[in-house]
């Protein structure tokens, strides 16, 4: 569409910034309505979204309609969450559900691309947004209705004026609070360092390497080899959750996420920077299923929709200013010594979470918000 490098960002910005704005209250309809009826509303019209953004010629145009599909799918990753999050059995089976949640994600993350790419050389550009669209309605199928109970079911014994004053959209203030329970607040801090981390590794990282005279191939693989990094980590899921603590797990992947990100401006080798890429994967794979479990134990059980709203409305936030703030600052540092700051402040980050969680006791889920 020969748009202008500033109509592209805000392009590329539109995508998560409707998420951003409405995950809270696509959280509270999950609690209210049940996880399907959002995956569903969600998955449809992302893929109605996906294909009417190529039917336009009008670069704004195309905006508003990524827009949309933006919200369709956040609305569908909400929804998905949350019935994961409310699965009955405690024991390793939620465990098991939110692995398979994360392994797929990253399941995507890695061959999406390469998909993309084959279709666009071998067909057309339309061919991959045709087929994007496909797989994002099949999403539509994939909860089971059993899997997701109506808030009539979760809200049971709730008096009629909580209920009318959820009616009356006033989830906003009843997600903040629960900013009040200790390891939700673990939750959002691990979330921005884990999003910001990502959406630097997305965009900045493949322009240093790219400064460093790498090749496309080159850089391609070594994305690509992380993201399969994540799907192995995400795949372990159970055993590693059942065998050790999830708040130290999550601690650990993050510590690795963000000692390797401090490493990249050190090494220019092909076999260092694959090196690093992988213990960021293992972490970025690690550190989601942790969030989510950590989620669903922390979360009082009526409200685990409003809680993956907020976590989502905290992520888009994170991915629209990340960049943004990243490119700012180049114009005034050098891009290597901003990777090596981004990691060490991530620590700085963990490390002050970790000083201020110390002797928090895990709050009951059963707090009356």
């Amino acid at each position: 569409m020969h748009g202008s490098p500033f109509a592209i960002g805000v392009d590329v910005a539109a995508v998560s910034v409707a998420p951003m704005f409405f995950a809270i209250p696509i959280g509270a309809a999950a609690d209210r309505l049940g996880s399907r009826h959002v995956v569903l509303i969600g998955a449809v019209s992302a893929a109605a979204a996906t294909m009417l953004s190529i039917s336009v010629s009008n670069v704004w145009l195309f905006g508003f309609w990524q827009m949309l599909a933006g919200l369709g799918r956040s609305a569908a990753w909400i929804g998905a969450q949350t019935s994961v999050t409310r699965e009955r059995d405690l024991g390793n089976r939620r465990n098991q559900r939110i692995g398979l949640l994360s392994l797929s994600a990253q399941v995507g993350n890695f061959g999406g691309p390469f998909l993309a790419g084959v279709l666009i050389s071998r067909a057309n550009i339309t061919a991959a947004f045709v087929v994007a669209a496909a797989s994002i309605g099949a999403v539509a199928f994939s909860v089971p209705v059993r899997g997701a109970p109506a808030a009539s079911v979760l809200r049971t014994g709730s008096s009629a004026a909580e209920e009318a004053s959820a009616i009356a959209s006033r989830h906003f203030g009843r997600a903040f609070r629960l900013l009040g329970l200790p390891t939700f607040r673990l939750i959002i801090v691990g979330s921005v360092v884990r999003l910001g981390l990502i959406a630097i590794r997305n965009s900045f990282y493949v322009v240093y390497l790219h400064h460093l005279g790498w090749s496309p191939l080159n850089i391609g693989i070594v994305l690509s080899l992380g993201s399969a990094a994540s799907a192995g980590a995400a795949a372990m899921t159970g055993l590693l959750h059942r065998n050790f603590d999830t708040g130290q797990l999550l601690y650990v992947s993050l510590f690795g996420m963000a000692l390797a990100f401090s490493a990249v401006p050190f090494f220019e080798s092909f076999p260092a920077q694959l090196a690093c890429m992988i213990v960021f994967g293992l972490g970025n794979g690690l550190s989601q299923t942790s969030l989510i479990s950590l989620l669903a134990k922390a979360t009082p059980r009526q409200d685990q929709g409003l809680a993956v709203g907020l976590r989502t409305s905290v992520n888009r936030a994170v991915q629209v200013s990340a960049p943004l703030l990243f490119g700012s600052l180049v114009t005034f540092v050098v891009l290597p010594t901003l990777l090596f700051a981004l990691g060490m402040a991530s620590l700085a980050s963990l490390i002050g979470a970790a000083w201020l969680m110390r002797g928090s006791a895990q709050t009951s889920p059963d707090l009356n918000l």
